[in-house]
């Protein structure tokens, strides 16, 4: 059995693998399941990335930044809806650059069955600014809060953008798009007793477990059990800077579902001016 373990700002975030299910000659590798479902595929990548922008978020964000919620007065058509946001992640470039800081940003646009409207995380940013620079309608801005966890923030932008992203006419073909200065973590692998799963998540010392993170499931394409969780830092400074037993290795990533277009992670990373590579 092994266990991922990530340090991301003020949390611990662990996955685990194991299978009592699978059983393999002594020495042979656990073969991938054959012919998992498309709904089995789309299942696991939604938890996938759910776990990969919760982890961008924890690590790069933190307490007084900014969610915001970019609406219109007057709705356009859905090219221009991006135009105007790439135009506005480009002048709040120019004012954090002018300002001799570093922006940082999350956005993702949702239309399905509502009006259009842009979800914007960035770098804390006087909201006096932002409405100069959003000039098309109204901002509905929230202070992200102090815990350092924002996977229901994570939860609640992938599944906004579930269905709308693979449209023919969508403008954007991806869940959301980052700035540059935010790479993806990785995680360190150990290997580790099967009991780990079985006995449930275990607390770092100076951290609590978030009990609504708390999920076992059952792989559908690595046919294992798993159980993954996220601790929190009981001090605003963490005691933990890096997890550091264990190989680096990739979050686990989105995986091709047949018959359907795909993703890959270089195409949610803009520059700097806002265009998609």
């Amino acid at each position: 059995m092994v266990r991922d373990t990530l340090i991301a700002g003020r949390t611990v975030m662990v996955r685990c693998y194991a299978s009592t299910r699978i059983k393999t000659e002594k020495g042979e590798k656990r073969k991938p399941r054959e012919n998992p479902t498309p709904k089995a595929v789309r299942k696991i990548n939604m938890k996938n990335a759910i776990w990969i922008l919760c982890a961008l978020l924890n690590t790069y964000f933190q307490g007084g930044d900014l969610h915001l919620v970019l609406t219109y007065a007057k709705e356009p058509d859905k090219r221009q809806a991006k135009k105007d946001l790439d135009k506005f992640i480009d002048d709040m470039r120019k004012h954090h650059k002018k300002s001799g800081r570093s922006l940082r940003w999350i956005a993702a646009t949702e239309y399905k069955h509502k009006r259009i409207h842009h979800h914007f995380v960035c770098s804390k940013t006087d909201l006096d600014i932002v409405r100069k620079l959003w000039p098309h309608g109204w901002i509905k801005p929230v202070a992200l809060d102090e815990s350092g966890n924002y996977i229901r923030l994570a939860e609640y932008l992938i599944k906004e953008t579930e269905k709308t992203f693979r449209e023919d006419d969508s403008p954007n073909k991806q869940r959301y798009r980052r700035s540059r200065n935010m790479p993806v973590p990785e995680s360190q692998r150990e290997t580790v007793s099967e009991r780990v799963v079985k006995g449930g998540p275990k607390e770092p010392e100076g951290y609590y477990i978030d009990q609504d993170t708390v999920h076992t499931y059952d792989h559908a394409i690595l046919g294992v059990e798993c159980l993954q969780y996220i601790a929190v830092s009981e001090t605003p400074e963490p005691r933990l800077k890096r997890w550091y037993r264990g190989k680096r290795v990739p979050l686990e990533r989105e995986r091709k579902v047949p018959e359907e277009r795909q993703l890959t992670l270089d195409g949610l990373i803009c520059d700097g001016k806002g265009d998609v590579e």
